[in-house]
């Protein structure tokens, strides 16, 4: 018998080091697989996850002992919204237009900033959240 959900969150902490992202990925992905996403959008969701967890730790956190960065999972009304929090020793500030992935291809650009674009693509909403009081905040949703 599967259960229907309305509403439900789950939130994770995790240290500010590369690889701890595999387990915040296949944590969320098994809370998306049990409020009924497809495999395939489960799929879309691990990498959006770990693209922004790896964000956080690198150009958030700076790579820094000790630091955290925070997840929180947010399901209402057929949509996960996942926010990814981080301490901000560097703040995010996009001061010029971003090149689409075809202009980077192209060789128009740097490569960086490919996982925020391939995020956007894979994610129905994504963005950071300007208001962030201390540190970053990146959020995208996945409607069902």
């Amino acid at each position: 018998m599967k259960t229907t959900y309305h509403s439900a969150s789950m939130e994770l902490s995790i240290p500010s080091e590369l690889g701890y992202e595999i387990i915040a990925r296949d944590a969320v992905a098994v809370f998306a697989l049990r409020l009924g996403f497809s495999p395939e959008r489960v799929e879309d969701l691990k990498t959006a996850l770990s693209e922004a967890c790896i964000n956080a730790i690198e150009h958030g956190n700076l790579l820094t002992p000790g630091l955290r960065v925070h997840i929180a999972c947010i399901y209402d009304h057929e949509r996960l919204i996942i926010q990814i929090h981080d301490q901000g020793l560097k703040r995010y500030a996009c001061t010029t237009t971003p090149l689409t992935t075809a202009e980077k291809i192209a060789g128009l650009g740097s490569m960086r900033g490919m996982g925020l674009l391939l995020i956007e693509q894979l994610m129905d909403e994504a963005g950071f959240l300007p208001d962030a009081q201390d540190g970053n905040c990146f959020r995208f949703t996945l409607y069902r």
